[in-house]
């Protein structure tokens, strides 16, 4: 990576409260905390489509490197020293189009509401235009009404919802799908 990709990547700064907090590319040795936020996230239910448990930590550190391998991008988000939370754009290469990436957020409860989700997402959208990316598209429940006001804000269009789509422990969920193009 260069050094001018990597400063790019890089954020640093103090929330409101005093807190320090840091957006840094992801390293393998934050399997084991990204695990734990996302199984912490997934008990909070209906925020993200995933279930506690449903990754390793092996798996969460081969998911990882082949996101890396494919030309992805995965950002961590430290909050005073501790993972608070991660953007992935994994790249999907269209054989006869421009290509596009698809967007994951996840930011524990402890660092919401103070624009870091907002401050990943457009770190992770100037990558996607520095990369040349043509779109940018996500999921989300359409009863997650804080992560529709961010993306909308953030400029993403609602494509489509995809009905049953997610099934979780309370049942099937709607997806929203939305697109960002850059």
């Amino acid at each position: 990576m260069t050094a001018s990709r990597a400063a790019l990547l890089r954020r640093e700064g103090s929330l409101p409260d005093g807190r320090a907090y840091l957006i840094r590319p992801t390293a393998e040795a934050d399997a084991q905390a990204l695990v734990a936020l996302r199984d912490s996230i997934a008990d909070e239910g209906g925020l993200i489509a995933a279930t506690p448990g449903d990754h390793s930590v092996l798996e969460e550190t081969l998911a990882i490197a082949v996101l890396l391998s494919q030309g992805g991008l995965s950002l961590s988000l430290e909050v005073e020293g501790s993972l608070a939370g991660q953007v992935m754009v994994r790249r999907l290469h269209q054989r006869l189009e421009d290509d596009e990436g698809e967007v994951a957020i996840a930011v524990h409860n402890s660092a919401r509401g103070v624009g870091l989700g907002r401050l990943l997402l457009e770190t992770a959208i100037e990558w996607a235009r520095a990369v040349r990316l043509a779109r940018l598209r996500l999921g989300v429940f359409p009863e997650n009404q804080p992560a529709l006001r961010l993306y909308r804000a953030l400029g993403f269009l609602e494509d489509q919802t995809l009905q049953g789509r997610v099934r979780l422990r309370d049942g099937a969920r709607d997806l929203l799908l939305m697109t960002l193009t850059l």
